[in-house]
């Protein structure tokens, strides 16, 4: 294996290929232990798997098409087709990243998504469908408050006491991300290609490939074509906000849940509630195929159901919290966020639940 990658020592990734989303994670290789090994190859080389520890999917396109063997154990061994060794971004997001979630909630941790960003000790997550706002808020967030540190936009792990842990993947933005940060950090080049990326992997493209793969297309396949023709405009916090503060782990103190609305109000919500739509936030992130294809297995491997054990461990994260709506015309939640955090900061510790919701 050529790239070792280590998660906080919950588990450890060997690959024969870089996986980007890992760089902050990523060790020297050499002689390690995996928890979780990806291979890729040749496909028409493996055989097919078979038995209650093993599942495959397979887009029956030979070399050039999406297909991946898995075989579940002590050792977790990914073996994809060649396809894949030219789409990492794929690789990562539709194949390793299922793994990871369900790996971890075996050692007590939630991959929750949402953006995470600490003051101080307190650590507060934002959370939304895909596409919503929330690379743009969290980049403002850090950007006007430089005592802010992050931690995270994408996914972040949360324990049932209340712990937060970062997990920094390289932030996916769009060409209305750069209002909320210097645009020459990126180059011209990259600023020009940008247009093109933002349309291709924004929301309508996401639903609109979501739509086409129920009709039987070789949707796995298609994707990493296309991401490999157009790859995600992808980059690390400290190429965006190079003085931007970072943290690697803090505690639970609020949760803010954007979503698209129309009106401007605050309503109370129950924690079963906010709870809800933080698990909707979190299967719309992982829904792309072949993710129902491997969910299943996944899910029930050794006759346990880890959803209703991801879930258990995220409402204790957030027992006896108190929920808020709050609703705006307007994409600047930062602004309500920063307030939020202001007035939560001024009471006794007690962690908060916020909910925005913006047009």
């Amino acid at each position: 294996m050529n790239f070792f990658y280590d998660v906080h020592s919950l588990l450890t990734l060997s690959s024969d290929v870089a996986l980007p989303e890992l760089a902050a994670f990523a060790k020297p290789a050499g002689d390690h232990r995996a928890n979780i090994r990806v291979r890729v190859g040749e496909w028409g080389a493996r055989p097919r798997s078979a038995g209650d520890d093993r599942l495959s999917y397979d887009e029956m396109l030979g070399r050039f098409g999406f297909a991946i063997d898995i075989a579940l154990g002590g050792t977790i061994e990914i073996h994809a087709s060649h396809l894949l060794r030219s789409s990492p971004h794929v690789l990562y997001t539709n194949v390793v990243e299922p793994v990871l979630r369900w790996t971890f909630v075996r050692k007590g941790w939630a991959l929750v998504h949402g953006a995470c960003f600490a003051s101080g000790n307190d650590a507060y997550l934002i959370t939304a469908q895909t596409d919503t706002g929330k690379t743009t808020t969290v980049l403002t967030l850090l950007r006007r408050y430089p005592q802010l540190a992050f931690l995270a936009d994408d996914l972040c792990l949360v324990r049932d006491d209340g712990s937060v842990l970062d997990f920094p993947k390289p932030m996916t933005i769009s060409h209305h991300t750069l209002r909320a940060v210097n645009p020459n950090v990126l180059t011209a080049r990259e600023r020009a290609a940008l247009v093109v990326q933002s349309r291709v992997h924004s929301r309508s493209g996401r639903r609109l490939a979501q739509m086409l793969s129920r009709t039987g297309l070789p949707m796995a396949t298609i994707n990493a074509v296309v991401q490999r023709v157009v790859p995600p405009p992808k980059f690390a916090i400290g190429r965006l906000l190079p003085a931007a503060k970072t943290s690697h782990g803090a505690r639970l103190r609020g949760l803010f849940l954007i979503q698209r609305g129309t009106s401007e109000s605050t309503h109370d919500l129950d924690l079963e509630t906010a709870m809800e739509k933080l698990y909707a936030n979190c299967e719309d992130a992982f829904g792309f195929p072949p993710y129902e294809a491997l969910e299943s297995r996944l899910r029930h491997h050794d006759g346990c159901d880890w959803r209703e054990r991801e879930r258990a461990i995220t409402r204790a994260a957030f027992a006896g919290q108190s929920a808020t709506l709050l609703e705006s015309s307007r994409f600047e939640w930062w602004q309500r966020i920063a307030t939020a955090i202001e007035r939560s900061s001024e009471r006794p510790r007690q962690a908060t639940v916020a909910v925005a919701s913006a047009r």
